[in-house]
């Protein structure tokens, strides 16, 4: 299964628009740090590929989000969900350039606004 994606503009509109839930908000808003933190080459649990689950939120986020999120957030919580359970935290996204070679994140949900 391929790594579902959102652009910076979708990710942002969800934030708004799930603001009233805790849960997605929280996990939302770890997406989009941890793209930041990988475009600044910061090295965290995350960007290194030693965690799944975004920073800031926790599993259960994920698995409280997945009841009230749909679309490409639905596919992105339930990717997120699958891989913690399983530990196989090899990473799925490819790089194409977009971040330093020395970073191996398992997920890169985040992709520029065209």
């Amino acid at each position: 299964m391929s790594v579902p994606t959102v652009t910076i503009d979708e990710l942002s509109k969800g934030i708004e628009d799930y603001a009233s839930n805790r849960s997605v908000k929280n996990v939302l808003e770890g997406i989009l740090n941890d793209y930041m933190d990988l475009q600044y080459a910061k090295e965290t649990p995350y960007t290194t590929g030693k965690q799944v689950i975004p920073s800031g939120s926790s599993v259960d986020d994920v698995e409280n989000g997945i009841q009230s999120v749909d679309g490409k957030f639905k596919e992105i919580f339930e990717k997120i969900s699958s891989t913690h359970k399983s530990g196989d935290f090899s990473p799925q996204s490819v790089n194409d350039g977009s971040w330093e070679a020395n970073l191996k994140p398992v997920f890169v949900f985040v992709t520029p606004n065209p």
